[in-house]
C-alpha cells in the first residue's frame, strides 16, 4: 500500500510499485467501484481477452464474438 493525493482535477496516481505487480499500462481502463467509504479500482479486461476467456466455458454460444465485444464496449454501471 503507498499514499497518494488526489490533483484538482480529480486525478490520482497509482504507486509505480502496485502499476507494475496488476501490469497496468498508460491508458489503461480500469473499474472504479466504490465499496462502503472505499473506493477501489480494478484492471478491465480487453473484450478480446474476455471473449477469449469465453471459449471453453460457453459450448453452444448463441450471440456471435463481434456481438459480444459490441456489448462489452458499451459502458456499464453497476447498481
Amino acid at each position: 500500500m503507498g499514499l497518494t493525493s488526489l490533483d484538482k482535477r480529480g486525478r490520482v496516481v497509482i504507486p509505480k510499485e502496485l502499476r507494475e505487480k496488476l501490469g497496468l499500462n498508460p491508458d489503461q481502463n480500469v473499474i472504479v467501484e466504490l465499496r462502503g467509504n472505499e473506493i477501489v479500482l480494478k484492471p478491465a479486461l480487453k473484450v478480446e481477452k474476455f471473449i477469449e476467456e469465453l471459449k471453453g466455458c460457453v459450448h453452444s454460444l448463441q450471440i456471435k464474438s463481434m456481438e459480444l465485444k459490441k456489448i462489452w464496449s458499451t459502458p456499464h454501471v453497476n447498481h
